[in-house]
C-alpha cells in the first residue's frame, strides 16, 4: 500500500513478494473482533440501562445497528441477556488472543524470511561482484548492508505488516459502525478529524522548512554576539566604539528575534490541540442532545458509549498507520542503498571462448591498473607492478582496503577498470573468470578453521599436492607440531575457529601448512597481529611464512610485524591508491621518506630497519 519502489523490488529479490495468505487472514479477522466486541458491550450496556430504569426492554443501540439483546427476546431475564453476551464478548477476545499470537508469529517469520532471503541474495550477488570487481571493492556497502541497513529493514518490514491491513481494515469497519450509529455526527467527526490533520500539517509543514534556517541564522548571531564581547576592547583600538556598539545592539536584536521564533515553533500545538479538542467536544454534545430530545431517538447511553469507543478505537488504527508509514520513510536511503548494490552490473565476466591456465608459472603484472569500489571511488589508480615466483613480497598501503585489492586482483577476484594485469605473458581478460582463482590459494590471520579434526582442516579444496611429506613432516615444517601433540587425540582432535587450545598463532599456521598442500601457485597470507609481543612466536611464524616460499609459487603477504617487513624479499609499498614505490625494506627505508613515515606509524616505531 505504502511500500515504495526500491521496497517492493527487495521484497520480490528476497522471494517474499507480500506476507502469506493465512496472515492476512488472521489479521482481517483481528481486525473484525475489535468493533465486534465494541457492538456487544453496547448491547451489554442496553441491558444494563434497562434494568436501571425498570423496562422490560433493553434500550436500542440504532435502527441501522440491531440491538444483540434482540435475539435473546424470548427470554424474560435480562440478567440472562447480559451473562450470554458477555460469554460471547469473552470468547471472541480469547478467540482474538489465540489469532494475535498467530499473527505475530506468522509476521516475525515473513521478516525473518525477508531478512534471510536478502541476505542470500546479497551474498550470491558479491560473489559475482568479487570476481568482476575485488571483494574490497564492495565490502563497506556489504558490510553496511548486512550489519546495518538489513536489520532496519527487517524490523521496520515487521512494523508496516503488523499495521497493513489489519489496523486499515480496522479503522474502515469502526468508521462505518460509527457512521451507521449517528450519521450526521459520524460524518462531522471525519470531516473534523480530516481538518485537523491537515492544518496540523500545514503548520508544522511549514514549521519544520523555516526552523532549520531561523535557528542556523541565531547561532550565527549568538556566535557574533560572543565575540564581540570577548574582543570588544581589542576591536576598540580599530574600530570607533559607537560603531561596535550599534553593530552589538543590531546582533542582540536579530538574536532575540530569532531565538524567540525558535523557541516558540512548537507552542501553537497545544492550543490548536485544545481547540479542536473543544470543538469537536461541543459538536458531539449538541449531535447528542438533538438526539435524545428526539421522540424517534434511538442514540441513548449504550449508542453514545459505543460511538465513542469507534472513534477510539479508529484513532488508535489511524495512529498505528502513520506510524508504520513513518517508520517506511526513514529507511528510505537503506532500501536505496541495498537496492543500488543488487542492481550493480555484473555483465562481462566470462567470454565464450577463454583460455584456461592451470598455474603462475613466469609472473603476474599490473600494467597502470585502476580499480573502483562500488561506489565509484578509487581503490587503485595506475597501479604498476610485477610479481615474481620465489620472493616473499610484502603488500603495505596507508589504507588496507587498498593492499587487499592489489592483492585480490592477483587471486583472482576481479577484473581492471582500466590499465591491463597480466598472467604469464596473457591478460586476464582473455581468461575464463575462475580460472585464475583456482590457481590461488588464501591464508586468513585466523587460519580459517572450521569445526572438524586438524587432519581434516588440513584439506585444501584444491588437488592434493603430490609431495611425499608425511604428516608429522608437514606439521613440523611449519612450526605446529608440537602444538598439535599437545592436543588429546593428536591431529585427529576436533578444533573450531576460536579454539582455546590453539593459542596463538598456531591456527595461522596450519592454514600454511594447508596452503602448501594445495596445488595454488598465488597464495596471499594475511598476518595476525599478536599482541602482547611474544619474540619466539615471531620468529615461529616467520619461519613458518619463509618455509611456503617456492619457486612454483607468488607469495604474497599483508605484513602486520616488523620483523616480517625486514625478512620481505621484495616490498610493494601503495600511497594515495598508487604504487609509490618497490624494493626491499632497508632500500625503501634509506630512500623513501613516505616509507619511513608508512613504518613508524604501521610497525614497531622503534623497530631498526
Amino acid at each position: 500500500m505504502l511500500i515504495s519502489k526500491s521496497l517492493r523490488l527487495l521484497l520480490e529479490k528476497s522471494g517474499l513478494a507480500s506476507l502469506p495468505v493465512a496472515t492476512l487472514f488472521w489479521g482481517c479477522w483481528l481486525a473484525c473482533i475489535g468493533p465486534i466486541v465494541i457492538w456487544i458491550l453496547g448491547g451489554i450496556l442496553s441491558c444494563l440501562v434497562a434494568a436501571r430504569t425498570g423496562s422490560d426492554q433493553p434500550e436500542p443501540l440504532s435502527r441501522w445497528l440491531p440491538n444483540p439483546a434482540g435475539l435473546f427476546s424470548a427470554t424474560d431475564s435480562l440478567m440472562w441477556r447480559v451473562t450470554l453476551l458477555l460469554a460471547i464478548a469473552v470468547g471472541l477476545i480469547a478467540i482474538a488472543s489465540f489469532l494475535l499470537l498467530l499473527f505475530y508469529r506468522s509476521v516475525h517469520q515473513a521478516s525473518l524470511r525477508f531478512e534471510v532471503g536478502l541476505m542470500a541474495a546479497l551474498r550470491v550477488h558479491a560473489h559475482k561482484l568479487a570476481r568482476l570487481r575485488t571483494l574490497s571493492a564492495h565490502q563497506q556497502a556489504l558490510s553496511d548492508g548486512l550489519e546495518y541497513h538489513l536489520p532496519r529493514v527487517r524490523t521496520t518490514m515487521a512494523h508496516y505488516w503488523r499495521a497493513y491491513p489489519r489496523h486499515a481494515l480496522q479503522a474502515l469497519v469502526s468508521v462505518l459502525l460509527a457512521i451507521a450509529l449517528e450519521p450526521m455526527l459520524g460524518i462531522l467527526s471525519i470531516i473534523s478529524a480530516g481538518f485537523a490533520v491537515l492544518v496540523y500539517r500545514f503548520l508544522d509543514g511549514s514549521r519544520r522548512t523555516q526552523l532549520p534556517v531561523i535557528r542556523e541564522r541565531a547561532a550565527w548571531n549568538r556566535a557574533q554576539i560572543i565575540e564581540l564581547s570577548l574582543k570588544g576592547p581589542l576591536l576598540e583600538s580599530v574600530h570607533d566604539s559607537d560603531e561596535l556598539e550599534s553593530r552589538y545592539q543590531s546582533k542582540l536584536q536579530s538574536y532575540v528575534a530569532d531565538a524567540f521564533l525558535s523557541h516558540t515553533s512548537s507552542i501553537w500545538k497545544s492550543s490548536m490541540l485544545l481547540f479542536i479538542g473543544g470543538f469537536l467536544a461541543g459538536a458531539f454534545f449538541f449531535v447528542v442532545a438533538v438526539s435524545v430530545f428526539r421522540d424517534d431517538s434511538s442514540f441513548g447511553v449504550s449508542g453514545t458509549c459505543c460511538f465513542v469507543l469507534f472513534c477510539i478505537a479508529a484513532a488508535i488504527s489511524c495512529g498505528r498507520l502513520s506510524g508504520a508509514s513513518a517508520a517506511l520513510r526513514t529507511i528510505e536511503t537503506a532500501t536505496d542503498e541495498l537496492g543500488a548494490f543488487l542492481d550493480l552490473s555484473v555483465e562481462g565476466l566470462a567470454a565464450e571462448h577463454s583460455h584456461e591456465i592451470q598455474a603462475v608459472k613466469r609472473s603476474a603484472e599490473l600494467d597502470h591498473v585502476t580499480v573502483l569500489d562500488s561506489r565509484g571511488r578509487k581503490l587503485l589508480e595506475n597501479a604498476t607492478a610485477q610479481f615474481s615466483p620465489g620472493k616473499l613480497i610484502g603488500v603495505v598501503a596507508d589504507q588496507h582496503l587498498q593492499a587487499r585489492a592489489l592483492v585480490e586482483l592477483l587471486l583472482g577476484l576481479g577484473r581492471p577498470v582500466s590499465g591491463r594485469m597480466m598472467v604469464d605473458g596473457q591478460l586476464v581478460t582473455d581468461l575464463h573468470p575462475d580460472s585464475l582463482a583456482q590457481c590461488g590459494h588464501w591464508v586468513a590471520a585466523d587460519g580459517a578453521l572450521v569445526a572438524g579434526s586438524v587432519r581434516q582442516n588440513l584439506a585444501s579444496r584444491s588437488a592434493v599436492s603430490n609431495s611425499s611429506q608425511s604428516l608429522d613432516e608437514l606439521l613440523a615444517s611449519y612450526q605446529v607440531l608440537s602444538a598439535v601433540h599437545r592436543l588429546p587425540e593428536g591431529s585427529e582432535t576436533v578444533v573450531s575457529a576460536g579454539d582455546d587450545r590453539l593459542a596463538s598463532d598456531v591456527p595461522f599456521r596450519l592454514g600454511l601448512a594447508r596452503a602448501a598442500m594445495s596445488h595454488a601457485s598465488v597464495i596471499v597470507l594475511e598476518e595476525p597481529k599478536e599482541l602482547p609481543y611474544d619474540r619466539e612466536v615471531e620468529r615461529q611464524t616467520l619461519l613458518a611464512m619463509q618455509e611456503i616460499v617456492s619457486d612454483a609459487r607468488v607469495t604474497l603477504v599483508l605484513p602486520q610485524r616488523l620483523s616480517t617487513l625486514q625478512s620481505c624479499d621484495e616490498v610493494v609499498m601503495l600511497h594515495e591508491h598508487q604504487v609509490a614505490d618497490v624494493g626491499s625494506h632497508s632500500d625503501l627505508i634509506r630512500r623513501n621518506e613516505l616509507y619511513r613515515h608508512l613504518n613508524y606509524l604501521k610497525f614497531n616505531p622503534f623497530g631498526e630497519a
